[in-house]
This record gives C-alpha cells, structure tokens and sequence, in this order.
C-alpha cells in the first residue's frame, strides 16, 4: 500500500494537466483550433510512447529511478513551455512534456503490480488513492486559480510542483527491483512468435470490440479534451476544478464494483452498453446547456470510464492467449484510445470554431451509436 502515496501524486500531476492544460494554452494566446491542434500532438504521443515504452519496461528491474526521470523531466518541461512562444515552438515542447507525461501511468501501475506480487487482485484498492489524488488536486486549482489574473509564473508553478513532491514520494522506492515471482516467470515462459501472428490471433472479433472501442473513446473527446474551454466560454464559469473532482468522485464506487458487474455480466456486453451511455452523456451537454447539464454529463462518468474502463481491461485479458499476446492487447488497447484523441482533438477545436459547442457534442454524441451499428452490422460476419 506504500505505492498508494505517488499514486496519489501521479495523479495530481494529471489533475492540473488534464482539468487546467487547455485553459492555460488559451491563457497564453490560442485559439480553440489552435488548442485543438496542441492536445492532438500531446495525445499523438499516446500512440508512440506505449510502443516504445513497453520493451524496456519488460527488461527493466529498478522502476523507481525511471519514474524519477519521468518526474524531473515532467518538473522541467512548463518552464520553457510558458516562457518561449510561438506555435511551432510550443507543438515541439508540448510534445516533448507529453513524452515524460504518457509514460508515467504505465511505469507505476508497473511498479504497483510488481510491489503487489501475488496480490495484484489489490491493484484497485492502490488506484483508487490515484483518483482521490485527481480530486483533492482539482478542488485545490479550484479555490487557488483565477484564470483572468493567472501570470505565466504560477502557470508553471501549477504544473511544476506537483511533479516534484510525485519525485520526493518516488525516492524512498529507488532500490526496489521487480519481484522475483515476475522475473523468473518471464524467463520461464516461452516468447513464440512474432508480432504479426500474435495480433493475427486475435481473430476479426476482437478488431470489432476495437472499433467500438474506438468510437467510444471519440465520442468521449469532447468531455475528455474541451470540458474546461466549454465551462469558461460557453457557460461563462470557473468551476472546472469542481466538475472534474465529481468526474473523479463517480468513477470511484464503480471501479470497486467492477468486478462484480464483470462477473455477473460479462466484460463484452458491459463495453457495449457504456458505449450506448456516451451517447446520453453527451445529450445532456448539448440539450442541458447550464451547469446542471454538466454536473449530470459529469455523473455519468461512473458508466463511461468507471465502469467501461475495467471491462476494457478485462475483454483484452480474455482475449489474449499468454502473456506476449496480453503486451499486445493492451497496446493495441491504449494505440485505440489514444488515437481517437488525436483524431478528435484536431476535428472538435476546429468544430467548435465553426458551429460551437452543442454542434460539437451532437456529432461526437453518434459516434458512438455509429460504432455499435457497425458492431450489430458485422457481429455474425465475423463469428
């Protein structure tokens, strides 16, 4: 349970990122196009760094300095951020930041599980501290924050600090190799194949849950990637470090039920039906356009991501037939999502230029629907 203390400043460090980044970048001069265009970079790197990441993670026996490094670089990267202008300049260091940023998750939920050894089952009692993290951080930026006399300084400040206390907490993990369980049965288990056949094995099933998938986290872009900017310029509110501590708060009891729903239900028709629950989630931004349309889009989180989540999680295990193909899985799990949000990061800041934000949550809110005709269309086609 020690890994519960940088969980719980990990996500801190995502909180800022994720409720204030946006709002920042317009701070410092951008359109919404121009917003649009950045988040796609940063999240592009969600396509890249898993690829490259995760072979060295596998040889890797001391975690904890690698998350170091990914601490320092995170504690590093807002200073020139917000002091150097210039959009190509910014694309070229929001990249740069997001390469430490991507691969921080991945590297400690590594060292929960390695930490965890024979009782991994507990992970989700450790996770949980990360979303309490993402709230308490997030009801912080609330009461401190005031965009319209936020200075460059206390830009970097916010983004900065986080990461460093994340670096303090990781230092008393330093000396801490994978367990002995998990090094002698990588070298027991016998690596066949290459990767070709191993995502050949998977069979055109499981590239239809992809999709859906995929469509999923598109029609999530809007509340993932623009809540903050709708809340500031459409409803004329500061209270984006509120709305997204409840989006945390929500996700909690459901990813403690999870395996119950998953047991009883099954991980495939749990997918599909938090993909339907997208749909709605975005109906009530669009049609409810004042807080509390908000505060009801955010509730729904318990469904898009607390419960939809842990399914993903699951139907790419049972998907996979060993250890290799479950690398690959949830690789080709994460490429999926991150690539929905450099698709749709782009599309929506150019959208809401164009047509505004209710036009915006309309089209995302059918992609999802899109998805599960094209599910239904090809199910039997497939079998």
């Amino acid at each position: 349970m020690l890994m519960a203390v940088p969980d719980f400043m990990l996500f801190a460090v995502v909180s800022v990122v994720t409720v204030y980044l946006p709002l920042f970048l317009q701070v410092f001069g951008y359109t919404t196009t121009q917003i649009g265009l950045l988040l796609a970079v940063f999240n592009a790197a969600g396509i890249i760094i898993p690829l490259l990441v995760t072979p060295a993670l596998s040889r890797t026996k001391r975690l904890a300095p690698v998350l170091l490094i990914i601490a320092a670089g995170m504690a590093a990267m807002p200073v020139p951020l917000f002091r150097w202008s210039g959009f190509a300049v910014t694309v070229f260091l929001l990249a740069l930041y997001a390469a430490f940023y991507r691969s921080a998750i991945p590297v400690c939920d590594t060292m929960i599980n390695s930490a965890l050894d024979g009782h991994r089952e507990r992970y989700g009692y450790v996770r949980v501290f990360g979303s309490i993290g993402f709230v308490v951080m997030s009801l912080i930026l609330q009461h401190f924050i005031v965009l319209e006399k936020c200075t460059l300084s206390e830009m970097t400040a916010w983004m900065s600090i986080p990461a460093v206390l994340l670096a303090v907490t990781v230092l008393p993990f330093a000396g801490v190799k994978g367990s002995a369980r998990e090094i002698s049965a990588a070298h027991e288990e016998p690596q066949t194949g290459n990767f070709r056949e191993t995502v050949a094995s998977f069979g055109a099933g499981y590239f239809l849950v992809l999709f859906v998938i995929f469509m999923q986290y598109m029609g999530m872009v809007p509340a993932n990637q623009f809540l903050s900017l709708y809340l500031k310029d459409s409803l004329k509110s500061n209270a984006s470090g509120f709305m997204w501590a409840l989006n945390a708060i929500c996700e909690i009891p459901f990813m403690f039920l999870s395996g119950r729903f998953i047991r009883r239900y099954g991980a495939l028709p749990l997918i599909l039906v938090c993909t339907a629950a997208v749909s709605v989630r975005m109906s009530f931004y669009a049609f409810i356009p004042n807080l509390a349309g908000v505060v009801l889009g955010q509730m729904m989180h318990s469904l898009t991501f607390g419960l939809f989540y842990p399914a993903c999680i699951m139907y790419c295990t049972q998907a996979s037939h060993n250890s290799r193909s479950v690398v690959v899985s949830m690789t080709l799990f994460t490429v999926a999502g991150s690539l929905a949000n450099v698709l749709g990061s782009s599309f929506g800041g150019w959208l809401i230029d164009a047509s505004g934000y209710r036009v915006m949550f309309c089209v995302f809110g059918f992609m999802p629907l899109a998805g599960l005709a094209v599910y239904g269309a090809m199910r039997r086609k497939v079998r």
